[in-house]
């Protein structure tokens, strides 16, 4: 499957030597993506919009420009909303179903790491030196830190298959 990965910082100007791109990621378990590669600017620009409109909570970042999102707030409505789905998914393990290779245990762990429930992943370092991007929820984690009004930049964005 084919997803992407977005590079998205506080600091505008992200040094072009740390510039996300295809050959700056490894996955967490020190192996490398099974493919990564640079997008075209109009591709690159459809999924920025469709992160911002579909992926992220809505009503909680507005796209003001081709590479700049404002935060708006909404953390706190996002954390009760994520805290009672983990709550629902893990009251659905039962002792019947707890060994169920794709089961209730199984989505327990994904909204844990990926509450968006999104293919798009995460790279949120300033400065390049992470060699892997993170799920959504460390992205907001990262979003729950933010003062409403804060801007965010978008770096580089590129495709990558798992």
């Amino acid at each position: 499957m084919h997803s992407k990965i977005f590079q998205i910082t506080k600091v505008q100007v992200v040094d072009e030597d740390c510039f996300l791109n295809e050959n700056t990621l490894e996955q967490g378990d020190s192996s490398y993506y099974d493919y990564c590669s640079e997008i075209d600017d109009e591709e690159r620009e459809e999924h920025i919009a469709y992160l911002v409109e579909n992926i992220l909570p809505e009503g909680m970042f507005d796209l003001i420009s081709e590479n700049t999102m404002r935060y708006n707030g909404g953390a706190e409505q996002w954390k009760e909303t994520f805290i009672a789905d983990v709550r629902k998914k893990a009251e659905a393990i039962t002792t019947d179903n707890v060994l169920e290779w794709i089961g209730p245990v199984y989505r327990l762990e994904q909204t844990l790491k990926n509450p968006l429930d999104t293919g798009y992943m995460f790279y949120m370092d300033e400065e390049g030196g992470q060699s892997y991007a993170e799920f959504s929820y460390a992205f907001m984690r990262y979003v729950c830190e933010l003062e409403v009004g804060t801007l965010l930049y978008i770096g580089g964005v590129i495709d990558y298959h798992f």
